[in-house]
């Protein structure tokens, strides 16, 4: 299955987000800060971009509790509903909205407006929850009584905000994902078009927000463009509406990294592995850092995955680097597969019609199931392509071709693309071994030593781009795809 990805061209503002933020869920890693006294307890609206990486898991994206229990928040539930609840210190339930709507999407950039009124003498008007611009269909709703005062901005008991997790004792369940454009606003219950609009083809896209919003006390404007680590306008979690609302990096001071700072955004979306693909629910990979990294147990079962997005025309680049292999046989593959392909389905990683792969384990490439005689760089002629080793894949849908390079230097160029394939999606597989593969299609989680992006300037790759070949984003798509 193979995912749109959100946004695109026709933007009417030409308004360009530089960065996201990636939550990696083992790392446990959220941002705080202690609320400042003077803010509404009853009206407010919270605006961000998320883009999902963990399917069919809660998921919170913020949260605002004392440290004596409670809780007010924004979560994905395990079926992939937005929920938007408070509890009190008492765990009574005061608020409960639940869209009908499921979010599955790896692939999209959702824009969520939370918008909160409890003066409002109708009920329904006092929560209201948006997605890409649209109001929310509700499966469950329980507003919150007539001038009700909620756990936002409660400054009693320590009252924190949260992004990434829920409460104070919700560090075990994290935000798994990016997320951009993040704004607190205090005093007042917005609309999804002070963010965003529609572009010309109906998509709906960010605007530069910043300049014609009134913060108030506690709101705040969060670019996460800083890598620092500190509590101020240096660090990760800087405000930068000038209100100096800054956030602490908790639980774990050193799981943000420079790489967790991205140039996947909502308004040029990189594609990345797509974690609802697998052989089956028992042989699936194990995906972290944005879907970025793959990672197989020594358990003897193949397995494989595509990415989010297939391809049909125009010449792309990505690497593949070996960071880890143990167990007892190393079998690892690398290429593309036809879309149409139900990998799901596939038990065995010799694949059938409508393939081509690179094998790591002895550089024969396989196409269609049928095996070259040749050996491109591995096996009995050269070295194997090992740990720490980067694997470069060209594919000219243009031309049909593919080429293969290690850490920089040709293996083989202009191999022939199979027949059967017209809509080429980007693939791995792994057989009967604990390894870990970094998939990079140019917003890599690992540190990269030489930067080389391609010639519109998009993607961070440890090998130089060919020239008139690009990394897989939306830009690029526009212009070439």
């Amino acid at each position: 299955m193979v995912f749109p990805i959100v946004g695109g061209d026709g933007k009417p503002t030409g308004y360009d987000i530089d960065n996201s933020l990636r939550f990696n869920d083992a790392d446990k890693h959220y941002l705080e800060r202690t609320f400042d006294s003077g803010g509404s307890q009853r009206t407010f609206t919270i605006s961000v971009w998320v883009k999902r990486s963990e399917i069919g898991a809660t998921n919170p994206v913020w949260g605002a509790a004392p440290s004596n229990g409670g809780q007010c928040s924004l979560q994905f539930n395990s079926s992939d509903q937005l929920v938007l609840r408070e509890y009190n210190t008492s765990d009574e339930e005061v608020m409960n909205l639940v869209t009908s709507a499921k979010f599955r999407d790896p692939a999209a950039w959702y824009h969520i407006v939370a918008a909160v009124d409890t003066t409002d003498g109708t009920a329904s008007n006092r929560a209201k929850l948006y997605v890409n611009g649209t109001i929310q269909s509700l499966g469950t709703a329980t507003y919150p009584n007539q001038n009700y005062d909620l756990l936002m901005n409660n400054t009693g008991n320590t009252g924190k905000f949260f992004v990434g997790t829920e409460t104070y004792s919700s560090v075990n369940v994290v935000f798994d994902g990016y997320m951009s454009e993040f704004y607190i606003i205090n005093n007042s219950q917005l609309t999804p078009t002070s963010f965003g609009e529609e572009d010309t083809n109906g998509v709906w896209i960010p605007t530069d927000a910043s300049g014609n919003l009134t913060f108030g006390a506690n709101g705040l404007y969060l670019e996460f463009k800083q890598t620092g680590t500190g509590q101020n306008s240096s660090g990760i979690g800087a405000d930068t509406s000038g209100e100096d609302h800054h956030f602490a990096i908790n639980n774990n001071a050193a799981a943000f990294a420079s790489t967790d700072i991205t140039t996947d955004t909502p308004t040029n979306n990189f594609i990345t592995v797509n974690p609802l693909m697998g052989v089956d629910s028992s042989a699936r990979f194990t995906f972290s850092e944005g879907n970025t990294v793959i990672t197989q147990a020594d358990n003897g079962n193949w397995r494989g995955v595509g990415s989010t997005i297939a391809l049909t025309s125009g010449k792309w680049y990505w690497e593949v680097q070996n960071a880890a292999s143990g167990g007892t046989n190393f079998r690892n593959f690398s290429g593309v597969i036809d879309a149409n392909i139900d990998i799901n389905n596939t038990t065995s990683y010799d694949l059938p019609a409508a393939s081509l792969w690179y094998n790591w384990n002895n550089g024969e490439i396989n196409t269609d199931g049928t095996y070259t005689t040749a050996d491109y760089g591995g096996g009995s002629s050269g070295s194997p392509i090992a740990q720490g080793d980067t694997l470069g894949i060209l594919l000219n849908m243009d031309d049909d071709e593919v080429s293969f390079f290690k850490n920089g230097s040709a293996l083989v160029e202009g191999f022939s693309l199979s027949t059967n394939i017209s809509t080429a999606m980007p693939f791995h597989a792994s057989g009967e071994s604990a390894d870990t593969f970094k998939i990079n299609f140019g917003n890599p989680a690992h540190s990269i030593s030489s930067t080389q992006a391609d010639d519109n300037g998009y993607g961070n790759f440890e090998y130089d781009v060919p020239a008139g070949y690009y990394a897989i984003c939306t830009k690029n798509l526009a212009e070439y795809g």
